[in-house]
């Protein structure tokens, strides 16, 4: 029998109790029961997901999607075809130094395990590697042909000067500050692959919209390194020789402990470890 009470209440009443009572038995359903242990959050060290990888520790100099950040798009099948995956492992692991870019593995200073490395390199070549005809790829390497920095020349202002003339849309090529910050190789890799996120073209069209040879590369990167300044020629020699001191990794032979951003302040130095001035704030 209902209790006399409950006769009285109105139809609308009873019903907005009902109404309250399931969504209390619902509540109660959802909460865990007391002594339930709760699940262990995953460690960063132990993720190995790529978009989560990519997103925390590339995303903001290579960009959200691999393009349109302010460091080489690497959602590029050109450069992904062109660059070996062993290099691209050894960029990550080591960093680029004398760049912005800092080692990311474990036993350089970095953040990242062996097995977190290794799903980023799988990561980008599975997500960004596109199957695509390339003609005649030159190698990635700089090649030890010795190139001509005349035809270069002849290469640049035919091919190059209309974008990176002073005054061009994309803006000089061949200024001392500039070339006082790249390499050879970077020039080479910029050569061949473009920027697409800059409007430059790749190698396939950049000879007058037909594809640039091997030795055609390598004489427009001679003929750029010969306007490269004499301080940053001494520079590269002696990070070489020293190590740049970027990522504060302490490791052994020449490239040395460091002084820069992030390395280990007044440690002593062992055995042949070396002390690389780092030009990114170090000592000089």
């Amino acid at each position: 029998m209902m209790p006399e009470h409950w006769r009285s209440i109105s139809p609308a009443d009873k019903k907005l109790w009902l109404l309250m009572g399931c969504a209390f038995l619902v509540f109660a359903a959802s909460c865990d029961p007391p002594g339930k242990p709760k699940e262990e959050p995953v460690s960063s060290e132990d993720a190995t997901d790529f978009q989560t990888l990519y997103g925390y520790n590339c995303a903001g100099c290579h960009g959200s999607d691999g393009k349109n950040g302010p460091g080489r798009p690497l959602n590029n099948p050109v450069y992904l075809a062109l660059i070996p995956k062993d290099v691209l492992q050894q960029t990550i692991e080591n960093g680029r130094p004398g760049t912005a870019m800092p080692p990311w593995a474990h036993d350089q200073g970095g953040p990242l395990t062996p097995k977190q490395v290794v799903a980023l390199v799988d990561g980008i070549e599975q997500n960004w590697v596109k199957p695509m005809e390339l003609p005649a790829l030159p190698p990635y390497a700089v090649t030890s042909q010795s190139g001509n920095a005349d035809q270069g020349k002849k290469l640049f202002l035919k091919d190059c000067f209309m974008c990176h003339g002073p005054g061009a849309p994309i803006g000089s090529v061949s200024s001392p500050s500039y070339l006082a910050l790249v390499s050879d190789q970077m020039l080479r890799t910029s050569i061949i692959v473009g920027r697409a996120d800059l409007g430059m073209p790749d190698y396939r069209n950049l000879n007058m919209g037909k594809a640039l040879s091997d030795q055609d590369v390598t004489d427009l990167v001679a003929y750029l390194a010969s306007m490269r300044p004499a301080y940053a020629i001494q520079e590269n020699a002696h990070v070489q020789e020293n190590g740049s001191g970027q990522g504060g990794a302490t490791t052994r032979g020449n490239e040395g402990s460091g002084h820069g951003p992030g390395s280990p302040r007044h440690e002593e130095n062992e055995g042949n470890k070396s002390t690389g001035a780092s030009s990114q704030g170090g000592p000089k």
